[in-house]
């Protein structure tokens, strides 16, 4: 009777390299010899002479040990998929059925044993999910979260991170902080609780991708021993529930080709497709119109549109689609006049928020009067006020972008844009003139300097007139390649060091 279990043991190890690998490595690479064995073994079990049998259950046992011992350190690496859960449960099948296999005859033991190999085959997955993922949530308060500090007052709140922070995103009641351990964890701005955590231990998380809105943080989670695949997974900002998972190439995340908006997240590859930030569904897909072509550009994340570039017979520019129809919404484009073999570039970057879009188009003679830079509305395509040469704009620091002039890679003058009021703001290089990290709000600039390690400080430049604060912070820690976050928060003005190997220096929050 043992026999059917054998051959549903076999089925499973069969089944296994076309599952899902999760993260852990490329699809069915290392498992096509688990596969090959348990075959092998299982046919070894059906011969007649007996010491071949019992050779053939030895072996399915040394399998069946391998199988879970490759399960264990699937486990291990925080990214498991379907596959090694499924393979263990065929290993261990066939195993066991080889100990007795000796008779066809449909009993009801055998059709139990059936059942019982087809449901751990089903739960495995889920089962290896489980024990590879730590989640603690929280309940959703339903309250609006306070607004984003601008200028910090006199109290500091300190939270010592577990391991090395590896990123740090603005979201929800306050900031959420990546760790090396692959742990992901979101703090309250106003005093630096933790309000939950979800980490894959073993693994590391290489990104997170906050909303537009800061209701929904994408986290980007990779094995430390393989780096085709990684794994996308959507965290509710304010409780910390998982929503969904995804598997892409890591490339897609590499080279910025993700982006999260409000309502959607989208995956440039072959085509630019729109998923619901609620349940992952597919909700679009764009590809460019006939005769025109999408350049590759990083990822511009927006507040309620889909930027993408695009190319056509003598034209190129920028497209918005509205992100959850799909449907294009505004774009802007200039004339080309250069030959089609020229290299054409269409960059965009936006500000936090997905407020405001920088948009450059370089590479090709363009007809007189084109707009080929500029600082666009994002809901509606209308051109901003922009500065012009020989001021560079940036959209990277925060809410507002910056112009500067640069001699080398010394900032000769610097402004903030007030895209509201097409006005700018001076900053004031005399309290600061290196920084190590810098951001803005809707009414200040901020600038961390005199960092030497373990100290450092935050000066706050706003527009009413008074004279830039200065604010000492301590950032205890060490280790190598250090690289600082500046994080203007709901609650607090945030600042933490990415740092590798050593003690892990404090996340550090200045309260409004």
């Amino acid at each position: 009777m043992l026999r059917y279990v054998t051959i549903a043991g076999a089925a499973c190890a069969l089944a296994a390299p076309f599952l899902s690998s999760g993260a852990t490595r490329a699809k069915g690479a290392e498992l096509g010899w688990f596969t090959a064995a348990v075959v092998v073994v299982v046919a070894l079990g059906f011969a007649r002479r007996r010491a071949v049998r019992i050779a053939a259950a030895v072996l399915g046992a040394i399998v069946a040990v391998a199988a879970i011992v490759q399960l264990l350190l699937d486990v291990q690496g925080g990214v498991p998929g379907a596959d090694a859960p499924v393979l263990a449960i065929g290993a261990v099948a066939a195993a066991i059925g080889l100990t007795a296999s000796t008779s066809w005859r449909v009993r009801p033991a055998g059709v139990l044993g059936v059942v019982v190999v087809a449901v751990a085959a089903l739960l495995a997955p889920w089962g290896a999910e489980s024990a590879a993922t730590e989640s603690e949530t929280r309940f959703i308060r339903d309250l609006p979260s306070d607004p984003v500090t601008e200028r910090p007052g006199g109290r500091q709140w300190a939270w010592q991170p577990p391991s090395d922070v590896t990123d740090v995103v603005a979201a929800s009641y306050g900031v959420v902080v990546a760790t090396a351990d692959g742990r992901v964890t979101a703090l309250e701005g106003s005093d630096g609780r933790e309000n939950w955590h979800y980490a894959r231990l073993g693994a590391r998380v290489d990104a997170l991708l906050p909303s537009a809105d800061g209701r929904s943080v994408l986290a980007a989670f990779a094995s430390k021993d393989d780096s085709s695949s990684k794994l996308l997974v959507m965290l509710d900002a304010e409780s910390g529930a998982a929503r969904f998972e995804r598997v892409v190439p890591s490339v897609l995340v590499e080279t910025r080709q993700v982006a999260v908006g409000t309502k959607t997240f989208t995956i440039r590859g072959d085509e630019l497709v729109g998923y619901d930030v609620d349940d992952g569904e597919e909700l679009w897909r764009w590809s460019p119109p006939e005769g025109c072509d999408s350049p590759f550009s990083l990822a511009a994340p927006a507040r309620t549109v889909v930027l993408a570039s695009l190319e056509c017979a003598g034209k190129a520019g920028l497209v918005a689609l509205d992100e959850v129809s799909g449907h294009e919404r505004w774009r802007h484009e200039v004339r080309l006049s250069g030959q089609d073999s020229e290299r054409l570039d269409v960059m965009a970057a936006t500000t936090t928020g997905g407020a405001t879009v920088w948009l450059r188009i370089v590479g090709r003679l363009v007809a007189p009067g084109s707009v080929t830079s500029g600082l666009f509305d994002t809901e509606t395509g209308r051109l901003l006020p922009t500065p012009r040469e020989p001021w560079l704009v940036r959209a990277d620091a925060g809410a507002l972008p910056l112009a500067e002039q640069q001699d080398g890679a010394k900032d000769t003058a610097l402004e903030v844009v007030d895209t509201a009021t097409g006005t700018t703001h001076p900053v004031d290089f005399s309290a600061c003139p290196v920084r190590s990290a810098e951001a803005t709000t809707a009414h200040t600039y901020l600038r961390a300097c005199n960092d030497n390690g373990r100290d450092l400080t935050v000066v706050v430049q706003s527009w009413d007139g008074q004279p830039p604060a200065q604010i000492p912070v301590r950032l205890d820690g060490s280790g190598s390649l250090p690289d600082l976050y500046l994080v203007p928060a709901p609650g607090a003005i945030v600042v933490a060091r990415e740092a590798h190997g050593g003690t892990p220096a404090p996340v550090v929050g200045l309260v409004g």
